[in-house]
């Protein structure tokens, strides 16, 4: 086995990715999408920002049709996200410009009224999963390197479409709680992509990043790092 064989198998996981399709017609009101309408519980509000206008609603992931699920979302039935129209807004933890919703359960769940101007994007697209093989960036700091190989000598896969679990498709460096110190030890879970299908673009083909926090007591915590070209 050379050293690549061995990169390549000490270090591949497994990530589902979102396959958008294109119609926006859905099978249920839990399933996955983009930019349609979101569900929440019954007296849960639609967020809105800092002014009072609505949030964007991003996309709803239903984990329980995921082929694969890392440990870290083992608990966690569906996702809703939510992003402001400002990035200069948006923080590092959820609530600051950006709403992650994380449910235990579907139980109880129901589709939302949507506000004017609570969509992000004018197209809205259901979606599936898709099971692959997923290899890190040689930025990553939980790669495994074998002695003298450097990863930047060969190209991985690297998927930088939604997907939950696999590695982060970092674009530019390690997310900022990898290289600060922060009480909810956070850990990359998921990332949202720039979509083409729903037109929606994170500045110049960027990615969100999305980590949760795993030291006791913090595990329902999020945060989310950005980055573009």
């Amino acid at each position: 086995m050379d050293d690549l064989e061995k990169y390549q198998m000490d270090n591949v996981r497994t990530a589902s990715v979102v396959s958008i399709g294109d119609s926006a017609s859905l099978d249920s009101p839990l399933a996955s999408h983009f930019c349609l309408t979101p569900v929440a519980l019954p007296d849960e509000e639609w967020p809105s920002s800092n002014s009072g206008e609505p949030l964007w609603f991003v996309c709803q992931l239903n984990l329980t049709d995921a082929p694969a699920v890392p440990e870290l979302l083992k608990d966690i039935a569906l996702i809703t996200f939510f992003v402001g129209d400002n990035p200069g807004d948006v923080g590092l933890e959820n609530g600051e410009g950006w709403l992650l919703r994380a449910y235990h359960s579907t139980d109880g769940l129901v589709p939302m009224d949507v506000p004017e101007g609570g969509i992000c994007g004018e197209i809205g697209l259901a979606c599936s999963w898709e099971e692959r093989e997923d290899y890190p960036t040689a930025d990553d700091p939980d790669q495994i390197v074998p002695e003298g190989f450097d990863p930047l000598d060969d190209e991985m896969e690297m998927i930088e479409a939604t997907k939950i679990g696999g590695w982060a498709a970092l674009i530019q460096s390690e997310p900022w709680w990898e290289c600060r110190e922060h009480p909810a030890t956070p850990k990359y879970c998921m990332q949202i992509g720039s979509e083409d299908k729903v037109d929606l673009m994170w500045g110049d083909c960027g990615t969100l990043y999305i980590g949760r926090g795993t030291a006791p007591g913090h595990q329902e915590e999020w945060f989310m790092e950005w980055q573009c070209d």
